[in-house]
């Protein structure tokens, strides 16, 4: 390392010591904007304010409509007009390798709100937490992703190679933004800050949502005999993808060797009748699966309908009367991070030298985005900050972990991209 370099470096840690109160307030900020499917512009066009003040040339798009027909993509439902995803440049002076710095704005919903001790919008602070939701997951990334790139430009750190920042749409259902965004802007690796608790997704399953519709025939509840519950009816199907869930970890992926069950079908939506004194003619159950890296979308899309096809075979009623399997929301496959990439490697010895500890690998049992960037040929893992509570009642950020991992992202934008001295 040169004396040049050194000093950059270390300007840029001193200048994250002393604004941390900074990168709090971006994260309260973003927490503060709903963003929930469907409601991602609000916060997007906070983002694209912090990109530009931050010195990059800015682009919000919508992704095209044909999005949900690409391999690997899903169907929301939700029309992708007025929510775009939003990109930053920065560019290098040449001669070094481009990074991506990936973020999701999309949140879960926050329901029951009733059951949170904070209000989850309101990005309170309490000792060394932040809670709301999103704070944790990824709002949190999103804030260290601006924070390092206003740094730099403050700083007038200028860098060989291009540096891009993505921030993108339904990561927590589709995984769309993603698969948009690292087709039509590539760079040479991709590094994405989702709270990891300080370690590095190394792989993680394909995961597919699906519906079951099961039909019935409505009757008065006093004479119920005339029809067909169709919510008892169900209870064959659940039955069957329940034991499909046991099958599914009967022959685990040598990566997953040890994990308690690994691999989760989960009913998560059971919907029928509208009414206690009416026969219910319809039920319908939402659910999702993973399945490991090796079957493929369409191999794990048979096993799900062979087991309800199993089920109905089994019901005189259900024979007559198939239930009906349909597909929405993420439906994709797994990934496996090449360890031996020479990103890694460089994430590996920056995660060691920042915080004196060995980056630890997980292997996930839920998807991220880093596997667009990998289906495009770009390598890309997960690192972030520490909290608890993704997609629960309460979630929480905890603010000391921010210090470490922005200069971990500080660490990595300079040795990755090289400084232009």
């Amino acid at each position: 390392m040169s004396a040049a370099s050194d000093s950059v470096r270390q300007r840029l840690y001193a200048a994250i010591d002393e604004r941390q109160p900074e990168l709090i307030a971006t994260i309260q900020e973003l927490v503060r904007e709903p963003s929930t499917l469907g409601n991602e512009a609000g916060v997007q066009k906070v983002v694209a304010r912090h990109l530009a003040e931050a010195g990059m040339e800015v682009s919000s798009y919508d992704l095209p409509e044909d999005t949900i027909s690409r391999p690997n993509a899903g169907n929301s439902g939700i029309p992708f007009a007025g929510r775009p995803n939003v990109h930053g440049l920065r560019k290098g002076t040449g001669g070094g390798r481009s990074l991506i710095l990936n973020g999701h704005i999309d949140v879960v919903s926050a329901e029951p709100v009733s059951a949170w001790s904070h209000d989850p919008y309101a990005a309170e602070i309490v000792g060394n937490r932040m809670y709301g939701r999103g704070a944790y997951d990824m709002k949190s990334g999103v804030g260290i992703n601006l924070f390092v790139v206003r740094l730099l430009n403050d700083l007038g750190i200028k860098l060989q190679g291009d540096l891009k920042v993505h921030s993108v749409i339904e990561e927590e259902c589709t995984g769309n933004g993603a698969l948009v965004a690292a087709a039509t802007d590539p760079a040479d690796a991709c590094l994405i800050p989702e709270s990891t608790n300080g370690t590095m997704v190394a792989a993680h399953p394909g995961v597919i949502w699906f519906r079951v519709k099961i039909t019935g025939r409505s009757a008065h509840a006093g004479s119920a005999w005339l029809g067909v519950n169709a919510i008892v009816k169900s209870v064959p199907v659940i039955n069957a993808l329940a034991k499909l869930n046991d099958d599914l970890n009967l022959q685990l992926h040598p990566l997953w060797e040890g994990q308690k069950h690994p691999i989760n079908l989960n009913i998560g939506v059971i919907s029928g009748g509208d009414w206690p004194s009416t026969v219910p003619g319809e039920c319908e159950i939402h659910c999702r699966t993973s399945f490991f890296p090796g079957t493929s979308v369409e191999e794990m899309q048979a096993k799900i309908e062979g087991a309800i096809a199993g089920a109905a075979a089994s019901d005189a009623w259900l024979r007559e009367n198939p239930p009906v399997v349909s597909y929405d929301g993420f439906r994709t496959n797994g990934v496996i991070l090449d360890q031996t990439d020479p990103f890694i490697d460089l994430l590996n010895a920056t995660v060691s030298d920042v915080t004196g500890q060995p980056l630890e690998a997980k292997i996930g049992t839920a998807v991220t985005d880093q596997r667009y960037y990998t289906f495009a040929g770009i390598p890309a893992t997960c690192y972030g900050a520490t909290g608890e509570g993704a997609h629960a009642v309460d979630e929480w950020l905890d603010l000391n972990s921010l210090p470490s991992a922005t200069k971990v992202y500080a660490d990595m934008i300079l040795d990755w991209c090289g400084i232009a001295e």
